[in-house]
């Protein structure tokens, strides 16, 4: 009986680690089947724990989706309500942009359903322009922006190259941008929004600063905890931790570069070294 009992009080530590659930011994008799009954009552209750984690993580990955797919079709929303208004010329400019807008919502909800599972899919990595993404997530925030005194600057050198995933990269740019213009919108004053660029032997390094008020101080302490790193007021506080995971994904990261009175700057740096088996490449 000590062993059952000390049995019961290792797993109720642990109850979703099946290492702990009981092996019953060879005994018959009572004592035999409390051992069996144990094992088949922290067994099923193990199982019902993975499932609940698996259906809070689902839960989690809906709202990544939702809240990326908001943001997307927002800006499809936006790009058509000018041209269906304006017979201006700019409009076979504009065209593009908006086709594109709407094909990255449907490849993340093809990418969603296909995949079915909570954490992001691997990268597609392979050599892009940044100028062209970061041309989009501009021109995207430039028709988004209720104020003219939200001036954007992209500081990207001609042909830049690097080596990511173009859509998790605009989804993270997107993001960063996006909090920068509604940093310096609350302020209602006239602010810049900034996206530079560089690079050297080891990794690419894209930051995104604002002159905005700078972060408060409980969004610092969770900055990239879903629900609770909201940097903007009735945020979900879900866009940074997104974005953080994304980096993750290419092997990189994203980081608060500063905050204070004079802005906020997030650095987002990818790797150049590829990992070929258990080697490195550089």
């Amino acid at each position: 009986m000590r062993g059952v009992v000390s049995a019961m009080q290792s797993y109720a530590e642990a109850p979703e680690d099946a290492r702990r659930i009981i092996e019953p011994s060879s005994r018959t008799g009572e004592i035999g089947e409390a051992e069996a009954a144990l094992k088949s009552m922290q067994t099923e209750l193990t199982s019902v724990l993975r499932h609940k984690e698996r259906l809070a993580s689902l839960g989690s990955a809906v709202a990544k989706v939702s809240h990326d797919l908001r943001n997307i079709l927002t800006s499809a929303q936006l790009f058509a309500d000018r041209i269906e208004a304006s017979d201006d010329p700019v409009v076979a400019r504009m065209l593009p942009k908006l086709m594109n807008s709407i094909s990255r919502a449907v490849h993340l909800c093809e990418r969603t359903l296909a995949f079915g599972k909570a954490e992001e899919p691997p990268p597609a990595l392979m050599l892009i322009n940044l100028s062209a993404i970061v041309e989009d997530v501009v021109d995207a925030e430039q028709l988004a922006t209720g104020m003219e005194s939200v001036a954007f600057k992209a500081e990207v050198p001609p042909g830049m190259t690097l080596r990511a995933d173009a859509e998790q990269l605009y989804r993270v740019l997107s993001n960063l941008v996006r909090n920068a213009r509604q940093a310096i919108e609350a302020t209602k004053s006239d602010g810049e929004v900034r996206i530079a660029a560089t690079e050297d032997d080891t990794c690419w390094r894209i930051e995104v600063s604002d002159t905005g008020p700078g972060l408060p101080s409980r969004a610092r302490e969770h900055l990239f905890t879903p629900f609770q790193g909201g940097v903007s007021k009735g945020g979900a506080g879900l866009g940074l931790a997104i974005s953080a995971e994304l980096a993750r994904g290419h092997g990189g990261q994203l980081s608060l570069g500063r905050t204070g009175p004079d802005g906020t700057t997030f650095v987002v740096t990818l790797p150049k070294a590829v990992i070929e088996g258990d080697q490195v490449v550089t």
